[in-house]
């Protein structure tokens, strides 16, 4: 035994982890970013090529697939939308009705409210809800399938996974995104309806006739022009995340990345739409 042992024994020196320099952390970290963002510029690069495909041959294109996922993406989350965006309407125009009553003009917190819930909030806030709902839902799936083997299956197949679960999900938030939007106009517009009504006596047909007469409809069009782009940015960063994962553990960890990367860029995209449209008038 003691012959065995010194025949396959081998010398290992005991080393202490030693803690990687501030610079070394910094050029890691820059490493991993510059990985990353060539694999999503990747991605993008595959998921635009396979549009330009399915637009040339539209008979390739998934509407089962697209009917499913807008039941799935849009059904569910209405009352969620509803009960949100009534109740920051309601809360938005009754803390405005305060303030200005100090001046004697509560009854401009009508259009204001209106103008700023049709441009800013309601699309903002109905994309976040989507955000925190689907873009998780679309990581958990994708890695799922990813962690069962579905996915290789599917290549071994022959199936392109864009064509298969990625661009039908796109596409049914580019569709649901713009309806969803403005349901979220129309229940902010409720609880508005509501606290003016009650807060300030101020009857529904005279609240509708002052919109009528001061609202105008570029408001409500801008923010139904951000949801597309809300959809689009959603889906591609769930769909995204979801391929990343590795193994079971790393659901949660990139579910909960996909969610706030997608809040994060949602702010960033509406800030520039919004500054663009200062600048042109809109």
């Amino acid at each position: 035994m003691l012959k065995l042992y010194k025949l396959n024994y081998i010398h290992r020196e005991i080393t202490e982890d030693v803690e990687p320099l501030f610079i070394e952390k910094i050029g890691k970290e820059t490493i991993k970013t510059k990985k990353n963002v060539i694999s999503f510029i990747n991605f993008l690069g595959k998921l635009l090529s396979f549009t330009f495909y399915l637009v040339i041959h539209p008979s390739k294109i998934r509407f089962k697939a697209i009917i499913n996922q807008i039941e799935i993406a849009a059904i569910p989350i209405i009352p969620i939308i509803a009960l949100a965006l009534f109740l920051v309407g309601f809360v938005t125009a009754y803390q405005g009705a305060e303030q200005l009553n100090k001046f004697g003009a509560s009854i401009i917190v009508i259009e204001m409210s209106t103008m700023s819930m049709f441009r800013e909030i309601a699309p903002f806030l109905a994309a976040v809800i989507v955000a925190g709902r689907s873009a998780s839902s679309y990581t958990a799936q994708i890695g799922t399938m990813k962690i069962t083997e579905e996915i290789s299956a599917m290549k071994t197949m022959g199936f392109e996974i864009d064509i298969f679960l990625i661009i039908p999900r796109i596409i049914a938030l580019v569709i649901v995104m713009p309806l969803l939007v403005f349901f979220a106009d129309m229940a902010s517009l409720l609880g508005e309806m509501v606290i003016s009504k009650y807060h300030l006596g101020i009857s529904y047909t005279q609240f509708i006739d002052r919109i009528y007469q001061y609202v105008e409809i570029r408001h409500i069009l801008l923010g139904i022009f951000k949801a597309p782009l809300f959809g689009i940015l959603i889906a591609i960063i769930g769909c995204y995340r979801g391929l990343q994962v590795r193994s079971g553990t790393d659901i949660g960890t990139y579910t909960t990345k996909a969610v706030v990367d997608s809040i994060f860029w949602l702010i960033i995209i509406n800030a520039i739409i919004s500054l663009i449209s200062i600048q042109l008038g809109f």
